[in-house]
């Protein structure tokens, strides 16, 4: 019996791509399979091109990676109108970053990696800055209050996706359990008392917490106007 022949692989017809379509694809593999699977023969494969095709509308991976975590947070939807109290407006930006981190979970580990510069972050700080002058905060004081919060807001989605997102919460909770219990007990009471609480720590209400107490820190003690 004669082997099968595999019949060609039909490419994208020239001129179907665009710059759009390759960062879209980029992101959606990113945050489907991990950053360390977005290579650009994997890219290539999805966007059934050529590898080299794609550096015609980017020019390095740096470029992409930019790319993607400035389409990423286009994502973005902060409430309108945004609150009148400084605070507030900060714990509206964390929540707001936090929710697009978490659907786009290739982020966090972009902006741990490398710097991300583009217009669309002027455009938010420019609105934020904008809802914080509002609000009588002086706009040096305001710009870094806005970072602190996004620096924490990275970090802490860096933490809890591989907690309590990539795998059950209840298996974050067996894994305190199990390691606690091979402890002799009586030498951890006080942490035996909380034990309960520890797999909290990479969830809703822990982060709830952070950023209220930063963005209370952060508009307190003559930092407004």
């Amino acid at each position: 019996m004669g082997s099968a022949v595999k019949p060609p692989r039909r490419r994208r017809p020239r001129g179907s791509l665009t710059r759009e379509h390759v960062v879209e694809a980029a992101l959606r593999l990113a945050d489907q399979e991990g950053l360390d699977a977005l290579t650009m023969p994997t890219l290539a494969r999805r966007l059934d091109c050529g590898v080299m095709t794609i550096y015609g509308y980017v020019d390095d991976k740096k470029d992409l990676l930019d790319a993607i975590a400035l389409r990423g947070l286009a994502d973005i939807r902060l409430p309108r109108p945004l609150p009148g109290q400084p605070a507030a407006v900060l714990v509206a930006w964390g929540r707001a970053l936090r929710s697009t981190l978490l659907e786009h979970p290739s982020l966090p580990m972009i902006f741990l990696s490398q710097s991300v510069i583009g217009p669309g972050i002027f455009r938010g700080i420019e609105a934020l800055l904008g809802a914080l002058g509002r609000a009588d905060m002086h706009a040096a004081a305001g710009l870094h209050a806005i970072y602190a919060v996004l620096i924490y807001t990275t970090g802490f989605v860096a933490w809890e996706l591989p907690r309590t997102r990539r795998q059950p919460e209840s298996m974050y909770a067996a894994e305190w359990r199990r390691e606690f219990a091979s402890l002799p007990r009586e030498e951890f009471p006080m942490t035996a008392s909380v034990l309960d609480e520890l797999p909290q720590l990479a969830g809703q209400g822990q982060f709830e917490l952070g950023l209220a107490s930063l963005a209370d820190g952060l508009t307190r003690d003559g930092l407004t106007r």
